[in-house]
């Protein structure tokens, strides 16, 4: 490990206290896109994978937030705000837009939405323990029936990623909805029934923005049964599809689209004989950079995405958008390249010729992809040993950091910050790391990125964080992130599949159906 004199860390930690003075009064909303020219018509059913709870709904269909955040972009537009203004280094104002309402209840009713709505609705999740009203922020303000004050504890840079998320920061009602079991909603879509497993949804009448959502209405219900609904003249089908490892068959008429998913493909390196105060199973030459170094220079990532029907990831996986490292950059990256016989001579460089460990899974397809992964050690010098365990006996295994070599898969990875958190000394609980790996100038630039509130200015910062990781070489070493698929009715459009939340929220009252496309035409 390189050692870094106590002059040089303060200089790298001086970014982090300088932050607080990069605020005062500025805009932090993009300008909206201009809507599409289309009238209100057709109805889209909506199959969720097969083993989804019964009555399961997108919570951003029915639940609007404060703002909306687009992934691909760091972007941030106005919801239920028409403006926020980062107005001191732990304070935001928004103003809300005007005449705000609520779903109509069972009398027709429908309760305007106003700042004190907000606060309540806050204070609710706050007492829920939610982590971002419980210990992000200290107070919420409502000075006047428009006007939001938060007030933070620290600098947080995943703020609007919390408060764009229709599942932690939706805006609910007081109100019981009379069709479903669940507060009333806020958003572009109405829950109107309930049929079997499924819900149908009509359009907010009095939703703020005008005209919208294009779709006369919706249903959602679990579980692809094929094409009947088509079959019978009804409303076209998109269909969510379960991760299934590998590209799924195509559906005549269907468009199939593909995203990065959130998860991540890694292997994972052991490097300290004693985590949390546990002694644990290592390996000592992983300490060696050089080891570490062939380790990556022996891993064929194109023949791996082949096997595992991924994109090459970075320590922030793909999905995560500006926060990622870009492809085109990871495949010129030293550390990404295929080259065993440079790593057969790093270990020998390092006198571990030959170096033999365990390497641990639980993957479901293991034993195709972790002995592909074996065989390429062996060809880099190494002599793993494969082993398959338990799912429950792995993970076990992984969080007390008692291994020596792991291929893991991390599951919904929703922040772009746990890439981060996972490969710095404290880990994700901030007490160790799984791997014993400690890199002190890349947990500073770490931290730089988590004071940053502007998702961009953030997304900046984590770049330059994963690129002072990747030169140090880091004992976890991302490989893939897995593809999601999704079948499309050919006529569906502005469904943006890559967009996750931002898509099933902000985007949604956007969706319509061209009738120039329509297959039943």
């Amino acid at each position: 490990h390189r050692r870094y004199a106590r002059r040089e860390l303060l200089r790298l930690s001086a970014g982090v206290a300088l932050l607080a003075a990069c605020s005062g009064g500025e805009s932090l909303l993009a300008r909206d896109p201009r809507p599409p020219g289309q009238r209100r018509q057709g109805e889209l059913a909506i199959a969720l994978p097969p083993g989804s709870r019964e009555h399961a709904l997108p919570p951003q269909l029915v639940y609007a937030c404060l703002v909306a955040l687009d992934p691909r972009s760091g972007r941030v537009y106005g919801d239920l705000a028409e403006s926020v203004e980062h107005v001191e280094p732990l304070v935001v104002r928004m103003r809300l837009r005007a005449n705000l309402r609520f779903h109509p209840d069972a009398d027709d009713m429908a309760r305007a939405i106003t700042a004190d709505e907000v606060r309540r609705e806050f204070a609710e999740r706050r007492a829920a323990g939610e982590f971002v009203f419980a210990q992000a922020l200290e107070r919420v303000e409502a000075p006047d029936a428009r006007t939001l004050v938060l007030r933070l504890r620290v600098p947080f840079s995943l703020l609007f990623d919390y408060l764009a998320d229709g599942a932690l920061a939706g805006i609910r009602s007081v109100a019981r909805s009379p069709a479903i079991e669940a507060p009333l909603g806020s958003g572009p879509f109405v829950p109107t029934a309930v049929e079997g497993n499924g819900v149908t949804l009509v359009p907010h009448p009095l939703f703020h923005r005008a005209r919208q959502p294009l779709l006369e209405q919706l249903t959602v219900a679990p579980g692809a049964t094929g094409t009947e609904s088509e079959q019978r003249g009804g409303a076209p089908e998109l269909r969510m599809l379960a991760p299934a490892g590998g590209r799924p068959e195509t559906l005549g008429g269907h468009v199939l689209v593909r995203r990065a998913s959130r998860r991540m493909l890694a292997l994972g390196l052991s490097l300290l004989p004693q985590k949390g105060g546990r002694a644990v199973r290592h390996v000592a030459a992983f300490q060696d950079e050089r080891v570490r170094r062939a380790v990556a220079l022996s891993l064929d990532r194109e023949r791996l995405l082949e096997l595992h029907d991924g994109t090459v990831s970075g320590p922030v996986g793909p999905a995560h958008g500006p926060d990622a490292l870009p492809a085109g950059e990871l495949a010129r990256h030293p550390l990404y390249a295929h080259r065993p016989a440079e790593a057969r001579a790093l270990l020998a460089a390092a006198g571990h010729e030959g170096l033999a460990f365990a390497l641990e899974t639980a993957m479901r397809p293991a034993r195709g992809l972790g002995q592909t992964i074996a065989e390429q050690l062996r060809a880099g010098g190494f002599a793993p040993a494969l082993r398959v365990l338990p799912p429950n006996d792995w993970e076990a295994l992984l969080v007390n950091g008692d291994f020596e070599a792991g291929l893991i898969e991390l599951d919904e990875l929703r922040t772009a910050d746990i890439g981060l958190r996972l490969q710095m000394a404290g880990g994700l609980s901030g007490t160790f790391s799984w791997w014993g790996y400690s890199a002190p100038a890349f947990d500073v630039a770490a931290r730089q990125a988590f004071a940053e509130l502007d998702p961009r200015r953030r997304a900046e910062r984590s770049r330059a964080a994963q690129r002072e990781l990747l030169r140090q070489v880091p004992a976890l070493l991302p490989i893939s992130a897995p593809h999601e698929y999704v079948l499309l009715p050919p006529n569906l459009r502005g469904y943006d599949f890559d967009a996750f939340e931002f898509n099933d929220g902000w985007l949604s009252s956007r969706w319509f159906l061209d009738p120039a496309r329509d297959p039943r035409a």
